[in-house]
This record gives structure tokens, C-alpha cells and sequence, in this order.
């Protein structure tokens, strides 16, 4: 990835350990299922083991309010740490480091070729990845060995990599110091306290202008000239300084980073670190029991009257009366589910008194209820109950209207 420096290294650690995660993560199997994954032609968003359809997925407006203001916060307190330690553009860009031109190794062309092949490496692997959070990776695998790949997948595929290697290969920092829109968002977020790279103006009497800090710089930017909005954090100045001084002898911290300017005391503790705390606590807090509630709800239950089928009375005096059920399995495993029906002590049978649903599955049927009583109508519940894995008995209830008619 980049330099040998102190910092570096732990940059290389984090770099590695994320792309390990983010192409791996799609491997791993919670409740039978991938661990995160949306599969598109249920519209199911799967999430560590919960399963949520399209018609819940504003549950998860408090999980992407929550990760905003995470990301406000850290921006506030720590610049962009984000973008120099865990951003895919840089993260991609330090796995494709030969594609940029080495300083003082020219005439080495191999190099610039194999950097493009190590990038064409990387971008198909990064483009499968992501592919593989919308369809089963092992399924992806095996259809691309068999030459039976999708063109709604295989078309994705191509996209994604051949978006990324244009990236990795012509634009690599320039993104960040043009076009990315978080570059432009971190100037209104940062105040007097907010740690950045800077060098140390009290100490430039220290500098020898060898220019190696500018060298280093995936952005092109001289951190001499002051904070500049294309500075990622990266910290690889830092480390080209740092040899430097250590042999002329002098304190290493010429460039460092520093919570504001250099020299003036840090407040780490300040109205807008604090507000954006609290607001980010109750935003978790929100997740956590939108988290909770779809967790719980491994059946889904609507129950409407079947306006196709008018109630009836038989001649020997029962009434008839048809729903249509919508019931749907949340869970990763068949469910048995039995079906009933209660209106003020009347004895009420349901044809079908039982269903079976498969794993994920929607269904949407008729079911007509027998009830014998004085006519009228009656608030009804209708309930579906279920054994979840693991033995959790879970149900569903949902009012419905009961009408009872009179005798012939």
C-alpha cells in the first residue's frame, strides 16, 4: 500500500482488515441466510439474522439518521480520519499503488503495467463484491463457472468494475480533491478545535524544502500552504517528514496532527461535540428498537373482507363469510401456522384451518370462516399463530369484521 512509515502501518492494517470484511461479509451466514444482503426478487432486506420486507424498510430511517450524524460527529471532533483511513476510494487506491508513478523510478514501464493489472485485479473483485450483496455469492460463483451468469447480474458486474478501474487508474486522489462532496461538507463542519494534518508554521525555521511531503501527496497538495479543503488525513506527510528531521536531529512533529492550529490549546469537550453526541445516543436509541420490533415480527398477518364474496346464509343455518389472508414468513425456516378467529363466544371454524410457508415466503389466499349466531355484525379478531425456530411461539393478530346473516 503506501509508505514504510509508523503511521502507515497501521493504515495498512485498517485498509487490509476493511477489504477483507466488505468482500467476505457476504459469506457469512446468519439464521441460513447471508449476514447482510438485499435479495431483489423478494424485496427483503436481510440484516444479521432479520428479514425485512419492502413494506418495512422504513425501519431503517433511524439507522441511516444514526450513521449521518456518526459521520457529522466524527467530522466535527476528528476532520477526515474517514477519508484517509477507511474511504474505498483511498482503501482501493492504496491496493493499486503501482498504477501511480513512483518519484526517482522512471524508466521502469513494467511497473505502470503491472499496477494496471493489479487494478483490473481489484476492480473486478470489488465489482463482484458488491454484486454479491444483492445475489448469494456461492450462487454468483457457481452460475459464472457454468457460463450461465445472469445479464442483469453479469451487466452489473461489468459496470461496476469497469467504473472503478477508469477511477482507480486516471482519477485516484483527484476525485478527492474535486469532486467528492464530502471535501466541500467537512468546510462548514470544521471549527477551531477540529483535528487535522497540518505543519507545525512555529517550526519553519526547521523545514529544508526537500519537498518530500509534497512528493508523497495522493491529492498534489503542499501541506506547508495551511488547511486545505483537498487534505484526506492520510498522514503518508507525515511519515515522509518524519525520517527527515530524525536524521538532521530534530523533533520529528514538524508535520503532525494537531486538534486545530499548532500550539493553541484542544477542546475536545465543546457545544457542537456535545450536541451532536446526544443527538447521535437518541438516534441510536431509535435503531435499536426499530432493530427490536422487526426482529420480533417473524410472521406478517393483513387480514381484509373478500368483497368477490358476499356473506351467506346456508339452509342449515351456518354463515358463510370469506377473507383474503396475507401472511408472510420472516423467518429463515418453514413455519406451520394455524388460523383462527374469535367474535364474542361464537363457535367460528376456518377453511383452511392451517397453512404451511416456506422460508421467506408470501402468500396471499381465501379463507372463509363458518359462524352460527343471531345476525348481526361483530368485531372479530383474526389471529395466526406460529412456531418460530428455536421454539418461540410467535402470532399475529389483526381485527376483522364478522357478519352473521340472517335465517332464510
Amino acid at each position: 500500500m503506501t509508505g514504510s512509515g509508523s503511521i502507515q502501518r497501521y493504515r495498512r492494517a485498517a485498509g487490509a482488515a476493511q477489504a477483507v470484511l466488505f468482500v467476505g461479509l457476504p459469506f457469512v451466514q446468519v439464521g441460513g441466510g447471508s449476514a447482510l444482503r438485499f435479495d431483489v426478487p423478494s424485496l427483503t432486506l436481510h440484516v444479521f439474522g432479520a428479514a425485512i420486507g419492502v413494506g418495512e424498510l422504513f425501519v431503517t430511517l433511524p439507522a441511516v439518521v444514526f450513521l449521518t450524524l456518526v459521520l457529522l460527529l466524527v467530522t466535527v471532533a476528528f476532520g477526515r480520519v474517514w477519508c484517509g483511513w477507511s474511504c474505498p476510494q483511498t482503501v482501493l487506491g492504496d491496493l493499486t499503488r503501482l498504477v501511480r508513478p513512483w518519484p526517482g523510478r522512471v524508466g521502469r514501464p513494467w511497473r505502470r503495467a503491472g499496477g494496471f493489472a493489479l487494478t483490473a485485479l481489484v476492480s473486478l473483485v470489488a465489482g463482484a463484491a458488491t454484486v454479491w450483496y444483492f445475489v448469494p455469492p456461492l450462487e454468483f460463483l457457481a452460475d459464472l463457472a457454468a457460463g450461465r451468469l445472469g445479464p442483469v447480474a453479469a451487466g452489473a458486474w461489468a459496470v461496476l468494475s469497469l467504473v472503478l478501474f477508469l477511477d482507480l487508474a486516471f482519477v485516484r486522489g483527484r476525485f478527492c480533491a474535486t469532486a467528492c462532496p464530502y471535501a466541500r461538507l467537512q468546510g462548514v463542519l470544521y471549527d477551531a478545535h477540529t483535528l487535522t494534518v497540518a505543519h507545525d508554521e512555529r517550526r519553519d525555521a526547521d523545514c529544508v524544502d526537500c519537498g518530500a511531503c509534497v512528493r508523497c501527496c495522493p491529492t498534489g497538495i503542499d501541506i506547508r500552504d495551511g488547511a486545505q479543503m483537498e487534505c484526506i488525513a492520510c498522514a503518508e506527510c507525515i511519515d515522509a517528514c518524519r525520517p527527515i528531521m530524525l536524521k538532521l536531529k530534530r523533533q520529528p512533529d514538524l508535520i503532525g496532527y494537531f486538534f486545530g492550529e499548532p500550539g493553541r490549546p484542544r477542546r475536545l469537550v465543546r457545544p457542537a461535540t456535545v450536541g451532536l453526541l446526544l443527538a447521535t445516543l437518541l438516534s441510536l436509541g431509535a435503531t435499536v428498537a426499530a432493530a427490536r420490533t422487526v426482529a420480533g415480527t417473524a410472521l406478517d398477518l393483513t387480514v381484509v373482507p373478500d368483497s368477490g364474496f358476499a356473506p351467506r346464509r346456508t339452509p342449515d343455518g351456518r354463515t358463510l363469510m370469506a377473507y383474503v389472508v396475507s401472511l408472510e414468513n420472516r423467518t429463515r425456516s418453514p413455519l406451520t401456522v394455524r388460523l383462527s378467529l374469535a367474535a364474542g363466544g361464537l363457535e367460528i371454524s376456518l377453511r383452511p384451518p392451517q397453512l404451511e410457508l416456506q422460508a421467506g415466503e408470501h402468500r396471499r389466499l381465501r379463507v372463509v370462516a363458518e359462524s352460527r349466531g343471531s345476525a348481526g355484525r361483530r368485531a372479530a379478531t383474526f389471529t395466526a399463530v406460529a412456531v418460530a425456530p428455536g421454539g418461540r411461539t410467535v402470532s399475529r393478530a389483526s381485527p376483522a369484521l364478522l357478519v352473521v346473516q340472517e335465517s332464510p
